[in-house]
């Protein structure tokens, strides 16, 4: 059996680590990348720092509109899926090579498995829920991470013998590579306080409107007044930065905020695991704070991952200044006192679940 696994950004790409090796021991796999976060050059050191193979075929789509992007990606993805004919296709998550992947998938009557399938925020305004939908509604088998995934799924109407639930791939991902990542020297070589710096990551489109973003920053520069904050930037967000600050009312950040480059996977889990807590709008990191005991704010109105919320191990702080300012402030002041551990346990083992359920699909 042939099976074509499809990646296009760094985040599907860690939690991919984990399937990726058991894929290619179970089926005759080819890994292709469509290129969404810029090049293949740019992810080449998370391929190294994972320990994974180069991928079988690189789509090099670079960035553009949502239109864009996803129709080059579909365009140079038919190419590969006619040229290997594959028993099946495997996408993951909620990008715009997610959405490609699958439908060109479904027009070529290529079966295929949406991993992370059934999450939700709810919010039609964000681009990934309008991929996550589509991409379920059009792949072949919905995996699942848990339960309220699978009532999401269910709810919409996707027959129930579509659905698999197997787990989170992020907390296999985050167990698989902590043991690596707990001898990076980043902590130290930023001299930063252990259990005192807060970790802040922003780069969702929602977040990185001017206007937004800006509250967001004020916010951040209210709360470093009291604490040290260490900002990996990512590229959309370093650029809307530098139109604020070069404004007519420009933006001026407090010298507690440290921004650094974007960093790997592997230094981004050292960072994780020793901030007082973790300020993010990313799916991704929401996770893997949760697996490392890191607490949780996140940055936004809304989660797909409201299970760390009930369980007491986040708190949605919103975008606004006075929001984040208002929830933030006392949480950060307990420290980690202020938020519960999660039993991430329940959700280990997502990986060979995955790779287990598709071995009996395909058989059938």
């Amino acid at each position: 059996m042939k099976v074509i696994t499809l990646v296009g950004t760094r985040p599907e790409l860690v939690k991919l680590s984990p399937v990726l090796p058991l894929l290619m021991e179970a089926f005759d796999h080819r890994l292709v990348h469509s290129g969404q976060h810029y090049s293949f050059e740019m992810d080449a050191i998370f391929f190294e720092e994972l320990r994974l193979p180069p991928p079988d075929h690189r789509l090099g789509v670079g960035t553009g509109s949502h239109a864009e992007q996803t129709a080059r990606v579909m365009c140079r993805f038919e190419c590969v899926l006619l040229e290997e004919r594959p028993d099946s296709v495997v996408v993951l998550g909620d990008t715009n090579t997610t959405l490609a992947g699958a439908l060109t998938a479904a027009k070529l009557h290529v079966p295929s498995a949406h991993l992370e399938a059934g999450c939700r925020s709810f919010n039609r305004q964000m681009p990934e829920e309008i991929n996550r939908i589509v991409a379920d509604h059009v792949c072949d088998w919905c995996l699942a991470p848990g339960e309220r995934e699978q009532a999401n799924l269910l709810r919409e109407g996707i027959p129930p013998e579509r659905i698999h639930v197997v787990g989170s791939t992020a907390i296999d991902a985050c167990r698989r590579n902590w043991e690596l990542a707990g001898e990076r020297p980043i902590v130290d070589d930023l001299n930063l306080p252990r259990h005192a710096y807060v970790l802040l990551t922003v780069h969702r489109a929602e977040n990185t409107i001017p206007e937004v973003l800006a509250g967001i920053m004020r916010a951040i520069n209210l709360l470093a007044e009291r604490w040290p904050f260490v900002f990996p930037v990512h590229p959309r967000t370093r650029d809307v930065l530098t139109r604020l600050e070069e404004g007519e009312s420009p933006l001026q950040l407090h010298p507690n905020l440290r921004l650094i480059e974007p960093v790997g996977y592997l230094d981004m889990l050292q960072l994780i695991a020793w901030a007082r807590a973790v300020m993010t709008d990313s799916g991704g990191v929401q996770e893997e704070a949760a697996t490392l005991g890191a607490p949780l704010l996140v940055v936004r109105q809304e989660t797909e991952w409201m299970y760390l919320v009930e369980a007491g191990a986040a708190v949605l702080v919103g975008n606004t200044c006075d929001s984040m300012v208002e929830t933030a402030a006392p949480l950060l002041a307990q420290g980690r006192d202020a938020f519960r551990q999660v039993d991430v346990e329940p959700q280990r083992g997502a990986a060979r679940r995955i790779v287990s359920t598709l071995t009996e699909l395909l058989a059938k």
